[in-house]
């Protein structure tokens, strides 16, 4: 059987811009994930903040000019929290999958490289199911 996502991750991923919308629907196809957050309220966003969980309230989880999200907190599913690799692997099938899916003028940033340099080791917070978009 295919994977898909569950009615709770569809409704998480609603609030997102449509580019990571279609992005997370393909990469679906390809590997099995769940969406851990999408668009956040004011409120969630200063509760995760507080908790350090965040490190900003100008976070793209919010609404953006667009009504949207422009980020998305995808991981592999089932989530293990302890295993790493699996979040990095799936990070390189979203990232690899972005340019396909994503419209031009538009990138993909990852929370496991901040500045996309592809030095893994000069993060200093890492949120390696973060990932949101960027005009360029």
């Amino acid at each position: 059987m295919p994977n898909r996502f569950s009615r709770v991750s569809l409704e998480r991923l609603a609030g997102c811009h449509w580019a990571l919308q279609d992005l997370c629907h393909a990469v679906i196809h390809k590997h099995d994930c769940t969406i851990v957050y999408g668009k956040r309220t004011m409120a969630e966003q200063q509760r995760l903040v507080a908790e350090g969980l965040s490190k900003t309230m100008n976070s793209k989880h919010l609404e953006q000019e667009d009504g949207s999200a422009w980020a998305v907190d995808v991981a592999p599913y089932p989530i293990d929290w302890n295993n790493t690799k699996r979040f990095y692997y799936f990070a390189g099938m979203m990232l690899a999958l972005a340019p396909i899916y994503l419209p031009e003028g538009y990138t993909l940033r990852w929370g496991g490289d901040w500045d996309m340099d592809n030095d893994l080791d000069d993060q200093t917070f890492m949120d390696l199911v973060h990932f949101e978009l960027r005009k360029t």
